[in-house]
């Protein structure tokens, strides 16, 4: 299918529209200030993405914040250092500052006028409606990691859509997605999306869909 032909898109908040890593890092700096020597960016990144994870199946039971705020204390914990939970809290509510790429409003406000515009993420309900209005979409439209509205076919039913009117645009490597959408792997900062492309596109940033989307209808 052409970019022109998809009804929808199905787009990861973190990483793809907000700037998750520059807000985790921003926010870790109290703690790591506390550290001796000079902390690696990407060693850091990576040890809050692999704590994230190992909490992740206590999302029901925690939320977002709370999720956040235990990822503090066990990085704490991890790097032999102290940490109060009212600093865990203050970390874990950074994330309503955490900022959208430079290049999201803009490619959110073209898109929206071809498709219906999806967004998947975790955030707590308090955070839900501010983010919603920065990136211009319903507080119906954005959709929790947890749900697979690829494969519900009572939600595709109920939205009016079918798996494959959807693009789904996320970073590598991706989830594995129903076969019968289609998948856009966005990899920012710099990074380099795997050649050859293992998707429909693979692209750098939004304003590169933007750009292809343009591209599509003047063909």
């Amino acid at each position: 299918m052409g970019l022109t032909d998809y009804r929808a898109l199905l787009i990861d908040c973190d990483a793809v529209l907000v700037d998750r890593d520059s807000g985790v890092w921003a926010a870790l700096q109290p703690l790591l200030d506390s550290r001796r020597g000079q902390p690696d960016k990407e060693q850091v990144l990576g040890e809050f993405a692999e704590t994230v994870r190992g909490l992740y199946p206590r999302f029901a039971e925690l939320g977002f914040s709370g999720l956040l705020c235990f990822a503090h204390r066990q990085l704490a914990e991890r790097w032999g250092l102290k940490a109060s939970w009212e600093e865990g809290m203050s970390f874990a509510r950074s994330v309503a500052g955490w900022s959208l790429f430079e290049d999201a409003p803009g490619a959110m406000l073209y898109l929206r006028k071809f498709y219906r515009l999806l967004v998947q993420g975790d955030r707590d309900a308090e955070d839900r409606a501010l983010l919603c209005e920065r990136l211009g979409i319903a507080q119906d439209d954005f959709i929790s990691l947890a749900s697979q509205p690829l494969q519900d076919r009572q939600w595709l039913a109920d939205n009016d859509l079918r798996a494959q009117d959807i693009l789904q645009v996320t970073q590598p490597p991706a989830a594995a997605a129903q076969a019968t959408a289609g998948l856009c792997l966005i990899c920012r900062a710099g990074s380099r999306n795997p050649q050859p492309c293992a998707a429909d596109y693979c692209i750098n940033s939004m304003a590169d869909l933007v750009a292809q989307h343009q591209a599509s209808l003047r063909r």
